[in-house]
């Protein structure tokens, strides 16, 4: 837990409003903020902001929080905010919000698709794959994922046809559209990209596998495809993909020989990473429920392997896609019972995912 110790802080307070289809500063004021409440006077009078950012300038290091008027600012208009530190600022705290269960993950996605539609910084667009990823697939209420993937699938998809020829822009959004992609057309969209129609995309071996590995996890493509691929690739950097591929297969038969792999002393940690990667396709979580019982029942001999061969073990292989409450439970027994003898470090590494966990599932109550 943080400390709950109030800090002194120097910052700025500022006030932004919606000006002709931009958002635009109107008053900033610099301060010095102590204690539980700190009184603005110098904003007196003025009327309410569309958009209210505490740490203007980011002055200081502080968890910042937004109120209503100004969430609904964010989801309307953040690509409208022409300076990029503001951005980052309100991209920051909004993330935080969705990760504290403080705005519900469909929030956080319709800030995302309005900011990504304005996002000059190719770092931020590709930071925010991961948390799109992460807010779709473990913050979301289960009953609205399928359509937040379709919504923000579509998103990408305009954004990638806007986007420059050949920029990163362009290659970022290629990829954020492909990781949520979940209809037919969009099924057929990920084929074209794989043949190289977009113009400016180039498609050299990493992006081929991207797509390879995307298309076999939606069940399009299985081990032909898979392996006409390494037949191209003959790298090792290849095999590798070819390993993540196999494990992404949506079978319990490529799930079990993909456990195999990963818990084999003698796999290379190349291989042993990648194939985990593969195995814990997030959207594959009725297979992956299948392994929970192993899971617990083989950690400590699997960490008896060697640090590194544990700890990934034990970190990447723990089942978060479950996000479940029996899940938790189930996690916390562990550590109560067979695991409370277990090394500290490994009981530290259980506790951590269990913690995770149930983040996942504070942020899922926030967005029924």
């Amino acid at each position: 837990m943080g400390s709950t110790e109030l800090r002194p802080h120097r910052l700025s307070i500022a006030l932004y409003d919606n000006v002709n289809g931009e958002i635009k500063l109107r008053k900033s004021h610099e301060l010095d903020v102590a204690g539980a409440l700190t009184t603005v006077p110098e904003f007196a009078g003025e009327k309410v902001a569309d958009l209210l950012l505490i740490n203007d300038g980011d002055l200081t290091y502080a968890k910042i929080r937004f109120d209503e008027r100004s969430i609904a600012t964010l989801k309307k208009d953040l690509g409208k905010i022409k300076d990029s530190l503001t951005r980052a600022l309100c991209w920051s705290a909004a993330w935080d919000m969705a990760r504290d269960a403080e705005i519900s993950a469909t929030d956080f996605v319709d800030i995302a698709i309005a900011g990504l539609a304005g996002e000059s910084e190719v770092s931020t667009v590709t930071g925010l794959g991961f948390q799109l990823t992460t807010t779709i697939e473990l913050y979301a209420h289960p009953s609205h994922r399928d359509a937040l993937r379709s919504k923000l699938a579509d998103a990408c998809a305009g954004f990638l046809a806007a986007a420059e020829s050949g920029s990163d822009h362009q290659l970022q959004f290629a990829k954020m559209f492909t990781t949520n992609a979940t209809s037919p057309e969009h099924i057929e969209r990920i084929k074209a990209l794989l043949d190289g129609k977009l113009p400016g995309l180039k498609v050299d071996a990493d992006l081929r596998w991207f797509f390879v590995i995307a298309l076999t996890d939606l069940g399009v493509f299985g081990r032909a495809e898979i392996d006409a691929e390494l037949a191209r690739d003959k790298t090792k950097t290849g095999e590798e993909s070819h390993a993540q591929a196999i494990a992404t297969i949506p079978t319990l038969e490529a799930k079990q020989a993909a456990w195999k792999i990963i818990t084999a002393p003698e796999t290379s940690n190349s291989i042993r990473a990648k194939s985990i990667v593969g195995f814990q396709s997030i959207g594959q979580r009725e297979l992956i429920a299948q392994f929970a019982d192993k899971y617990f029942a083989e950690l400590q001999t699997i960490w008896g392997q060697g640090f590194e061969t544990g700890s990934t073990f034990v970190e990447q292989m723990y089942p978060i896609a479950v996000t479940t409450q029996a899940m938790l439970d189930k996690s916390y027994q562990w550590l109560k019972n067979e695991g409370k003898d277990s090394p500290a470090m490994l009981q530290r590494y259980v506790n951590e995912a269990a913690e995770g966990l149930a983040r996942a599932l504070r942020a899922q109550e926030r967005d029924k």
